[in-house]
């Protein structure tokens, strides 16, 4: 974890933070993103960038200076600031990174914020938006999980660049059939996250994906075949308004392993002798697909 708080106390709670917020980060990497440490007030959108590639043979008219490949911006509106604060009653825990406090406050922040962040993330997924659909008989057996894989091909998409997206009752039904050497390190179970399975990048369970399949109520949708450049996500950290007052420390906290930035502060509160800790986050989410700039879309997967 890359900080830059001083006080032992608080360096013991962002890790702590981040531990338990890592489950929930990591999902949200596997797709575009622009994690960026910047501070300054008048970023109130960042970019992320969409890369479409292809090939061509050599020849004439096609040598070492003929592009075949576009990079392209999509830009993420910085528009969710999330916070979660505690009430610390002794101001002496932030300097003390035993206080017994801190094996609470922080795996319980982290796990606020991160399951908001995906919610949030997950929440673009939707039938209006789709680029096409993919059905499906049922998905009982493994078979017709990995019927999925072939379909998505034949749907003209490299399924081991794509992320498989599933409603929680689709995800347990996977679970039921997977095969034990995949639940082996219980990560399946534990964090709702097969990894790289059935052909795909990674096979995961959306808290909240939607099952929404028509422009009519229809609720026969479970599930989403998301490719890595669909999906941007972009955050930043935010400075405090001013320094000092009832402000006693301000910092910022990185995840090492998928670059996303919090900031901690300390307010105090003279009157009631009581002093609060927050961890918060500024980031926006979109679909990538925007003004004809090569970025992929995604397939919503439906039963018959």
């Amino acid at each position: 974890m890359a900080t830059s708080v001083t006080s032992a106390g608080l360096k013991a709670g962002a890790d702590k933070c981040i531990l338990a917020a890592r489950p929930y980060l990591e999902k949200i990497a596997l797709f575009s993103t622009n994690f960026s440490a910047a501070t300054a007030k008048q970023y109130d959108a960042l970019a992320v960038e969409v890369l479409a590639s292809s090939s061509e043979d050599f020849g004439v008219g096609a040598g070492y200076t003929h592009p075949t490949n576009t990079i392209k911006p999509a830009s993420i509106t910085l528009n969710k600031h999330r916070k979660s604060t505690f009430t610390i009653g002794d101001k002496d825990a932030i300097t003390n990174e035993l206080a017994p406090c801190w094996e609470k406050l922080g795996p319980k922040s982290g796990e606020a914020v991160g399951k908001y962040a995906i919610q949030q993330v997950m929440a673009l997924l939707t039938y209006s938006d789709r680029t096409g659909t993919i059905t499906q008989a049922t998905y009982a057996t493994l078979a017709d999980f990995t019927a999925i894989m072939a379909k998505v091909t034949d749907a003209g998409l490299d399924p081991w660049q794509c992320n498989l997206i599933l409603t929680p009752t689709a995800y347990a039904a996977l679970l039921a059939v997977l095969p034990a050497y995949v639940k082996g390190d219980n990560a399946a179970i534990n964090y709702a996250d097969v990894g790289e399975f059935l052909g795909f990048k990674s096979v995961i369970m959306s808290p909240n994906a939607s099952v929404v399949s028509a422009a009519t109520p229809a609720s026969n949708g479970f599930g989403f075949v998301v490719p890595e450049g669909a999906i941007g996500v972009a955050d930043r950290v935010v400075p405090p308004v001013m320094e000092g007052g009832n402000l006693i420390e301000f910092g910022t906290f990185t995840d090492d392993l998928t670059g996303f930035g919090f900031g901690t502060r300390v307010v105090v509160d003279a009157d009631q002798g009581t002093c609060s800790w927050t961890v918060d986050c500024l980031f926006g989410c979109a679909l990538t697909k925007q003004t004809s700039n090569g970025a992929p879309g995604y397939y919503q997967l439906i039963t018959a």
